[in-house]
């Protein structure tokens, strides 16, 4: 079975927070808020937007001589304003201006432009109670990396406009970008141009949007050996051998995105090599 989709969505007042108290920027000694007697003010409202669209295509090959197959593969883009309240990966969810949540428009911390996944499921033809029972199982998986929003240092309130420790942030402050800073061959070391930001003169927010730079895809095969064995028409003693990442292909996690930091640019961690694992399970 061939199936081909365009799936999309759209998403109006989804959560978001903002400080509606944030001073305006300035290079002024001190900052002064608009409310003096209070501090950060954190507005949680339903004000940001979204917007989802793809295109899916999905091959089934359903249970033939004990072969069954599935195959997605998904190219999507999602674009919003907010895509959280809290802390998610690569970007703290929190506008660098509050007054301007137009700026903070750019794609999703969840965005996933290229996703295939490819699984199967096999029973051997072997024959005979000592022979037979025999199962293999597989999923393959590829995807291109999520974004990351470079930002000053979470203490550095180069803007002059206040921090928002309350739900946990720092100044969310971004760069200048001068450049396109993806590389097309990027490396561990050097994973994006570090020098295609700057940070701005003091008193300024930075005009670098959110999520423009793009971390490391992912490539993971697992794979189980089962052997079934019956002792009784409710009893089957099964021993499970499986591999992950099958490949032991090195899966990076997302780089150093602070202007400032040591490891600015670097990957500093990835995801688990090759683990084995057997296991005995009794089914009944």
């Amino acid at each position: 079975m061939l199936e081909a989709d365009y799936v999309g969505s759209k998403g109006t007042r989804l959560y978001q927070a903002r400080d509606i108290n944030q001073p305006g920027p300035s290079d002024a000694p001190t900052y002064q808020r608009p409310i003096p007697a209070f501090d950060t003010i954190n507005e949680l409202e339903s004000g940001a937007n979204s917007n989802y669209n793809s295109f899916q295509l999905r091959f089934e090959q359903r249970l033939r001589r004990g072969l069954s197959a599935l195959v997605s593969y998904t190219y999507a883009k999602s674009i919003d304003n907010a895509s959280g309240v809290f802390t998610s990966t690569g970007d703290p969810n929190f506008p660098q201006n509050s007054y301007d949540l137009r700026a903070e428009r750019g794609v999703s911390n969840f965005d996933i432009r290229h996703r295939m996944v490819i699984s199967y499921g096999y029973d051997i033809p072997f024959r005979g109670k000592l022979l037979g029972g025999w199962q293999t199982f597989g999923i393959v998986t590829f995807q291109t990396g999520p974004p990351v929003t470079v930002a000053l240092l979470p203490d550095f309130d180069n803007s002059n406009t206040g921090k928002s420790n309350i739900l946990g942030f720092g100044a969310n402050d971004r760069p200048d970008a001068v450049r396109n800073p993806n590389f097309a061959n990027p490396s561990a070391e050097r994973w994006f141009d570090t020098n295609a930001f700057v940070i701005p003169p003091r008193g300024n927010f930075g005009d670098a949007g959110g999520n423009i730079v793009r971390g490391s895809g992912s490539q993971t095969i697992a794979v189980s050996l089962i052997k079934n064995t019956g002792f009784t028409e409710r009893v089957v003693l099964q021993c499970r051998f499986e591999v992950f990442n099958l490949l032991n292909h090195t899966n990076y996690w997302l780089p150093d995105n602070f202007v400032g930091s040591p490891a600015f640019g670097k990957v500093t961690s990835a995801d688990n090599p090759r683990r084995i694992q057997l296991g005995l399970k009794l089914l009944f």
